[in-house]
């Protein structure tokens, strides 16, 4: 009854014992007594993925603090500890799928060890390991699609290299993630044939093979903005606003002007012109108000588009970038894009082809409007845009239409700065 007693006392003071002798304070004894702990019975071992789950019995004693395991990674000395009113280890970080030897102790309040039981576990592939062999790396326009799989969701970095023109490996491209599928791009490469290399790394930095992979990126370009020109449909906004007296741009944003803003070459801020955005109309009470809304773009020449890219608003000062407009506002969230080679002249939809509905989201993932919810690399989008892939099996379209469904403010107008097409011209 008293042995009872006092291991329950233990457990409800078992939080703050733990705080009191966890990583932190291991060097500072809290207790005086001397004697040695009894050790823990083991009675599983699991083998994981560049790990192992060791189960065990907590001894009867009330001088146990905590449980420690000690192990070698790559000659290392590596521990791992767990309270005393836990049953279970997650042995991590192992470079290698074989066997390697663990000793567990049970440690008491005056930083007493047991006498080690010393046990084997055998971890499978790692998972930095297993998603390099994993990797599938595509032909792509521009460049190629590296695919993954990460089914135990590890955090992991995979990093992508090509040889230089002096023959040495210079990094292209490196991710970070723990999604358990995915895909990257790497993008900007000449439609050669050449040999790329991919290495995966864990937070132990331990890396993989080197992954070998020979691919020739598809032709890309830059399609002439030059040779763009502004098609109004009717529904467009630039069709239906302009017949009823309206200017499509709003006059009270300072920085507003004409639809074809958006295909001047100038892409980021600060601006050499004070008038830098198109901007939607605000004015309601009209057939053609509010959202969703459309234009429609004469490409000059038929392209097979491989992605789009955007520029929201980013300011309205010509020296200072501002962010305030940044996912947030009338920066458009959801949109179509549709094709076509010859569009009927009553605006309707059945001379199109719908190429996509697509959604911005944050590089961060945030979903909550707002610069003050965006990081750093949120920003950044003001210097690259946001880019958007077209379907692999897309056909050749002259002319596009860009439609709005939803903006990030919630707003029922949209604005944005530029926007580019790339592919091969045909």
């Amino acid at each position: 009854m008293k042995t009872t007693l006092a291991r329950l006392l233990k457990l409800i003071i078992g939080v703050a014992l733990f705080s009191a002798c966890g990583r932190a304070d291991m060097n500072n004894p809290i207790g005086t007594n001397s004697a040695v702990p009894e050790k823990v019975t083991v009675t599983n071992v699991t083998n994981i993925n560049g790990g192992a789950i060791i189960e065990y019995q907590v001894p009867n004693d009330n001088n146990v603090c905590y449980i420690e395991a000690v192990y070698e990674i790559k000659g290392k000395k590596t521990k791992t500890i767990s309270s005393f009113y836990s049953q279970s280890l997650t042995l991590e970080g192992f470079p290698e799928a074989k066997e390697y030897s663990v000793l567990l102790y049970t440690v008491s309040n005056s930083d007493i060890r047991s006498e080690p039981v010393n046990i084997k576990v055998s971890p499978t592939t790692p998972p930095f390991a297993a998603v390099a062999q994993s990797l599938y790396i595509k032909s792509i326009f521009g460049g190629v699609k590296a695919m993954f799989e990460n089914p135990t969701a590890a955090y992991l970095q995979i990093a992508f290299f090509e040889k230089n023109e002096v023959n040495k490996w210079e990094e292209l491209q490196t991710v970070y993630t723990s999604m358990k599928s995915g895909f990257f791009y790497v993008r900007g490469l000449e439609a050669v044939e050449k040999t790329f290399a991919v290495v995966c790394r864990d937070h132990w930095q331990n890396i993989s093979d080197t992954v070998l992979i020979k691919a020739t990126p598809l032709y890309e370009e830059l399609a002439d903005w030059k040779k763009f020109k502004s098609n109004p449909l009717p529904t467009d906004i630039t069709f239906e606003l302009p017949l009823l007296g309206q200017k499509v741009y709003h006059t009270g944003a300072p920085d507003a002007t004409d639809v074809e803003i958006m295909w001047n070459g100038e892409a980021k801020a600060p601006f050499k012109a004070a008038k830098n955005v198109f901007f939607q109309n605000i004015v309601t009470g009209l057939s053609c108000s509010g959202l969703p809304s459309s234009i429609t773009i004469d490409l000059g020449r038929p392209y097979t588009i491989s992605r789009f890219v955007w520029w929201p608003r980013q300011s309205t000062n010509l020296t200072n970038v501002v962010y305030t407009h940044l996912y947030s506002n009338t920066h458009p969230k959801i949109f179509q894009l549709w094709g076509s080679n010859s569009p009927s002249p009553d605006g309707s939809y059945d001379t199109w082809k719908l190429i996509g509905t697509y959604e911005s989201f944050r590089p961060s993932g945030n979903t909550t409007p707002g610069d003050a919810n965006s990081t750093e690399e949120d920003r950044k989008t003001v210097l690259t845009g946001e880019s958007f892939d077209m379907p692999e099996d897309i056909a050749s379209y002259r002319y596009i239409r860009y439609k709005v469904f939803s903006t990030w403010g919630s707003q029922a107008y949209w604005a944005a700065t530029e926007l580019q097409f790339y592919g091969s011209p045909n």
